[in-house]
């Protein structure tokens, strides 16, 4: 059985048209955020250092008083404590924003196992509660360039301001 020209048209028409409806969707300034955010607290959970300096502005700034070396090099220090690592959000999350600011906003879990200092780094988050505040900044002209500007968390912040 031969299937007309005029079928396969249509059928080319559809999955261009779904693919173009989905790519539109996925570039959405929401949802990249929310997809810079998950993979940001995968490669921390990693400890890829490198991948997650590379995803932070170079005008980073925290609630802590870093920059952007000076994060870096505390999550090195804090997390090495840890033999196992995982970063994950335990609760719902917002995207929020306008333009080229958006933000993530959630509560955060920090999870593994290692020596007491992980412990009391798990506990403290833990104690604190609240939202973390990822802000983002569109970076360049295609979808998905986006920087991490600022981390915040204000009851972390406050017991323990630099």
């Amino acid at each position: 059985m031969l299937v007309p020209v005029s079928w396969i048209k249509c059928a080319v028409i559809v999955a261009l048209a779904a693919s173009v409806l989905g790519l539109f969707q996925l570039w959405q300034p929401a949802r990249q955020v929310e997809l810079h955010t998950r993979n940001l607290l995968r490669r921390a959970s990693a400890r890829d250092w490198a991948a997650v300096e590379q995803m932070m502005s170079p005008g980073y700034r925290d609630g802590w008083g870093h920059d952007r070396a000076g994060a870096i090099g505390e999550a090195r220090l804090l997390f090495s404590h840890f033999f196992a690592l995982h970063l994950t959000a335990t609760g719902p999350w917002q995207f929020t924003g306008e333009g080229r600011t958006w933000s993530a906003s959630g509560p955060l879990g920090v999870f593994g196992s290692g020596s007491p200092v992980a412990h009391a780094v798990m506990d403290e988050v833990r104690a604190a509660g609240g939202r973390f505040e990822f802000r983002w900044e569109k970076s360049g002209s295609w979808p998905w360039a986006w920087l991490l500007t600022e981390v915040r968390h204000e009851e972390l912040a406050a017991r323990h301001r630099r």
